[in-house]
């Protein structure tokens, strides 16, 4: 009944502000230059966002030059004049006359090919998300699963998860659209792919009716680089990276642009090796205490490959073709020593060890196909996009169990697991701008993923032979189609922008274990999520206004395909990973408070309420000292926390930005078959700071620290990483040498603690996080970019 009657309300607000009229104000532009100088025949230019469509474009004038502009909307001026830099400047129209001045700076050296722009803030709020620019995250990383690590206010565990603002991972989307793959297997995509391909990383942490309801943690959208609009210019960069082992990475990228079309392509490789030191003691019976010690090393080779064409057809139409393509060659060589002990007396009882040699092919392809036409000039456009996602994954593993207390026979194993995923996504989005500020967006969007699991698996036990293991060879195949329509309208009135929206998902999942026996699982369901987004002014500080925003949302947590499939991992002789094909979606309710200063997140407070949460959960044989790690529905969490965030904005010679968050839980539920209460707090903290100490020189610190809290049960210890890095442009600059250092102080890592049913453990997890590197990296022009004349010359975009 709510549901229907928001649904009323909603299309009554869309239907009574249709015929309304456009509210305007202006803005005046100056220009200023040095004393002494002066400029003739510059050009100022007025683009719309956040699409940067031309408005209008004027000859400077010397007495200021004036635009007629919609208020409550967001422009970017342009300045240009032979001999100078471009000049741009973000404006926020309000409901008042705005005056603005610019400065030009004169060139200091021609760089053929590159286009200069005004500097981006590392970090800055857009309506409903935080856009974190990557670029500086990059220089320090070797990849944009590092860039993810030193994004501000996300958390990354060691399985690959990410938090935001919830006790929920975030779904992660590439190039909004989310992979539909387990955590270890994104980590292992998102290392192949270079730090230098991400252009910027958005945090939605509570995304609006637009988006995919499957994020009850948030959505973190990595969007990568496309080809800019420079007429011929590329790069090539090699970067060394040494810690306990060697990362060696190189790669090259090309942009050209030829009458209406844009081409790019790139190229990475990337030779890495690292390693994981896991020591736990678990008490396996009262008084027996398995104490564990492993090391496992990580090497692996990756080449990385992308491309695209956007072909303008007309001012208002074009259509672009993206592909990328990744191979990654890896193994893991883990080696388990395990002392079964008598906890009083630490007499030993027993000795064992694993020797595990994984063996992965991994390959992904994604093809994207998207066409866009600009209806008018005030932002109404139609997008539709194509998606084919495929990902292959081929291991095989062997594995030796000896045994020395007591003297058991030598237990061999081997198998192959293949995993095939082809993911097909059709979108289109309708995006209408009507009078009077009034904004209506509506869309539909089909997912359909097939997923096909098989496993086929040996042992030899005291050399009687080989012999199929019928415990761990599996066969799984899974369908999930998912589609979805939405209705979202904003509108201006008063000093507020109101955004309700409402989005309607079809479940369809289907599920089928051929071996060892034949189940089947199918959920099958439709739900509502509404979203209200309320924005106004709170009051004017330092001559800028202060902006508050709330939100209201529902969403869903489906269970994904690997935490589905009951096949049994291997991890070691005394752990196997199963899935859970009785799980049940969770679903949260999500309120937030938020405050900006210019497009600025300053403080944020909100409140989660999750139920039928299915959290990781382990389960203990007694008997046989093996744990088996699973998902269950376990009960409901609310959570509050609060976020805030200071600094001093980018522009000048040093700036930075610091923010802590603090984090409430109180999970009500009941575990084998008993209750299972539990209230934490934690503490977030994070900061990056920048100091130009000479015109080509920038050290930048970046580093953050999460105090003592739970993680899927895990009472993890406090760590936190220090991340530094000097920048320095030479040749004229066109290239730039960068030393960076993460991890200073080699603090992260984690120490944790498990106290769960008959599960009572304590360890720790080191990586190789602490690692020295040197990248070079070199830009190019490889002819002039040319303005065509049809379009204008719109400032340059990185993605």
């Amino acid at each position: 009944m709510k549901t229907k009657i928001f649904a009323a309300l909603l299309i009554s607000f869309c239907i009574q502000y249709t015929n309304a009229q456009i509210k305007t104000t202006t803005i005046k532009i100056f220009a200023q230059v040095a004393k002494n100088d002066s400029i003739n025949n510059a050009t100022v230019q007025l683009y719309l966002l956040p699409d940067t469509t031309l408005v209008t474009s004027q000859v400077y004038n010397k007495t200021g030059n004036s635009f007629v502009v919609n208020q409550l909307s967001k422009y970017i001026i342009t300045v240009s004049c032979i001999g100078f830099e471009t000049a741009n400047k973000t404006i926020n129209v309000i409901d008042k006359p705005l005056v603005t001045t610019l400065i030009l700076k004169r060139n200091t050296s021609s760089l053929q090919g590159v286009t200069v722009v005004s500097k981006k803030p590392l970090i800055k709020q857009d309506d409903d998300k935080t856009v974190v620019d990557a670029t500086v995250l990059a220089n320090s990383s070797t990849n944009a699963y590092e860039v993810l690590e030193k994004t501000p206010g996300a958390i990354v565990d060691q399985d690959g998860n990410v938090y935001l603002s919830s006790m929920s991972p975030a779904t992660v989307f590439i190039n909004g659209r989310e992979m539909k793959l387990s955590s270890a297997d994104l980590a292992s995509l998102l290392k192949s792919l270079p730090a230098g391909s991400v252009s910027k990383i958005e945090i939605l942490r509570s995304p609006s009716a637009k988006y995919d309801a499957a994020s009850s943690g948030g959505i973190v959208n990595i969007v990568l680089k496309k080809g800019v609009k420079l007429g011929s210019s590329g790069s090539a960069n090699v970067g060394y990276f040494q810690g306990v082992y060697a990362t060696l990475t190189a790669g090259a990228n090309i942009n050209k642009s030829i009458g209406k079309a844009n081409t790019y392509f790139s190229y990475q490789y990337t030779n890495r090796k690292n390693y994981e030191q896991l020591n736990s003691d678990r008490f396996a019976r009262t008084d027996s205490l398995l104490a564990q010690n492993s090391y496992t090393t990580y090497p692996s080779v990756n080449n990385y490959f992308g491309g695209g064409v956007d072909m303008a057809f007309t001012k208002k139409f074009n259509v672009a073709y993206d592909f990328r393509l990744s191979n990654t060659n890896s193994k893991s060589d883990a080696l388990n020593n395990i002392d079964i002990l008598k906890n009083s007396t630490q007499a030993l009882l027993g000795n064992n060890r694993s020797d595990i040699l994984n063996a992965t092919d991994a390959f992904f392809l994604s093809n994207t196909l998207t066409s866009k036409y600009k209806i008018d000039s005030i932002g109404s456009e139609w997008t539709t996009e194509f998606d084919y996602n495929y990902f292959n994954n081929h291991n095989t593993q062997d594995y030796t169990n000896t045994y020395t207390l007591p003297v058991k026979p030598t237990v061999v194993g081997d198998g192959i697991n293949r995993n095939d995923k082809n993911i097909f996504v059709a979108q289109t989005d309708l995006v209408l701008k009507l009078p009077k500020k009034f904004t209506v967006e509506t869309g539909f969007k089909a997912t359909i993923s097939n997923s096909n699991n098989s496993a086929v698996y040996f042992y030899d036990s005291a050399s009687t032979g080989r012999r199929p293991d019928l415990y761990q060879t599996n066969t799984f195949k899974y369908k999930e189609t998912i589609t979805a329509a939405y209705l979202q309208a904003s509108k201006t009135f008063y000093g507020f922008t109101l955004k309700p929206g409402l989005r309607l998902e079809t479940t369809n999942i289907n599920g089928r274990q051929t071996i060892p026996k034949d189940t089947t699982l199918s959920i099958k369901r439709t739900d509502l999520f509404p979203y209200v987004f309320l924005r106004h002014k709170l009051f004017t500080l330092f001559k800028t206004d202060l902006m508050a925003s709330a939100i209201y949302r529902r969403s869903i947590r489906r269970p994904y395909y690997e935490i589905l499939n009951p096949y049994p991992k291997y991890i070691d002789q005394y752990l196997f990973d199963v899935g859970n094909p009785d799980l049940r979606p969770q679903f949260t309710t999500n309120y937030e408070f938020n405050v900006m200063f210019q497009d600025f997140p300053v403080f944020a407070i909100g409140v989660n309420q999750t139920k039928d949460i299915f959290s990781n959960v382990t389960y203990q044989d007694n008997s046989t000292k093996i744990v088996y790690r699973t998902y269950d529905n376990l009960g409901k969490n609310k959570e509050v926390y609060f976020r805030i965030i200071a600094g001093i904005p980018p522009g000048g010679k040093y700036f930075f930005y610091m923010g802590t968050q603090y984090n409430y839980n109180a999970y009500d539920g009941i575990y084998q078959n008993l209750p299972f209460n539990y209230k934490r707090g934690s503490w977030l903290f994070f900061m990056y700071q920048e100091f130009k100490a000479t015109p080509s020189v920038i050290v930048s610190a970046q580093g953050f620290m999460r105090t003592k809290a739970v993680q899927n049960f895990y009472e993890l210890n406090t760590f936190g990483g220090l991340f530094l890095s000097v920048n320095k442009t030479v040749l004229k600059k066109k290239a730039n040498i960068i030393l960076s250092l993460n991890d200073a102080l080699q603090t992260n890592h984690v120490d944790f603690t498990l106290k769960q049913g008959n599960v009572n453990s304590t360890g720790s997890r080191v990586n190789d996080t602490r690692r020295l590197g040197l990248t070079l990296r070199y830009n190019f022009g490889l002819s002039k970019p040319k303005e065509n004349a049809a379009f204008g010359a719109a400032p340059a975009e990185s993605n």
